[in-house]
């Protein structure tokens, strides 16, 4: 009985939270696609786009992959996760800035505007990469071995992604007005550190040992093996990647309450 009181005003405040959430994914739909003419629909149909353009580009160019996979296929699982960690660094920045009328409402926090937006950009992009899977499952016959441990994997660069967007907005907030313009192409430098388009298994154990020590390569390891299963080799360490996604919220965390002060509203 002593713990129904603690208890129900917990449920209570994250029902209050879930629904303060809920309503600036809403918000930002409407800000960021709200006028255009494609509407919402454009959430899903940008990393779509930009996914078959890079993927059918090595597909038509006749260039096998090592291991005879697919490289459609390769390159979608590759791609279309990248897409979201790079949306979600990218709008990090400015994300405070962008929504300071909110803060001035006691039940909206600077983490809920960064939870809002980093949720629907992953929704988005798990919602493509489905999309984008099953119709190449449909022409080639080539389908997910575990869509669920894919779908793990992309979840778990979008928690890793959130924490350093907390990084990124509290540097922002103290001032780093510089943040934002080397974030944009530190992101796209980048690509062949994060594991999107490469794979652990064609480089010698010397090398592995050293790529291995970059979480986000573990990450894109674990959407491979949701996709292509046994059929290739998978190097990762799923203690080491929670142990990363921990660490980056954690340090998210502390900096946000750190710089709270410094953020301007006007």
């Amino acid at each position: 009985m002593g713990l129904a009181g603690p208890l129900s005003r917990f449920i209570a405040a994250l029902r209050l939270q879930s629904t303060v959430i809920g309503a600036i994914m809403l918000r930002e739909l409407h800000t960021r696609f709200g006028r255009h003419n494609l509407g919402y629909v454009w959430l899903f149909i940008e990393p779509m786009i930009l996914a078959f353009c890079i993927a059918g580009l090595h597909k038509i160019s006749g260039h096998g992959m090592p291991g005879g996979v697919d490289p459609l296929a390769f390159y979608i699982v590759g791609y279309t996760p990248y897409y979201l960690f790079r949306s979600i660094l990218n709008r990090a920045a400015g994300a405070l800035q962008a929504n300071a009328p909110l803060f001035y409402h006691r039940q909206v926090s600077f983490i809920d505007v960064l939870m809002a937006r980093n949720l629907l950009d992953a929704g988005a992009v798990l919602f493509a990469l489905i999309i984008m899977l099953a119709g190449n499952g449909v022409v080639t016959g080539e389908w997910p071995d575990d869509p669920v441990w894919m779908a793990i994997g992309v979840m778990l660069i979008a928690l890793f992604c959130h924490g350093v967007s907390l990084l990124i907005a509290a540097a922002t907030a103290w001032g780093a007005e510089a943040v934002e313009r080397v974030v944009h192409p530190l992101t796209y430098l980048m690509i062949p550190l994060t594991g999107a388009f490469i794979a652990v298994w064609w480089f010698p154990p010397a090398v592995q040992e050293l790529a291995l020590f970059n979480p986000t390569i573990h990450m894109f390891e674990i959407i491979r093996e949701g996709q292509f299963g046994v059929a290739v080799q998978h190097h990762y360490s799923l203690g080491y990647v929670l142990a990363s996604v921990a660490i980056a919220n954690v340090m998210g965390l502390i900096a946000m309450r750190a710089a709270r002060r410094h953020i301007a509203l006007q």
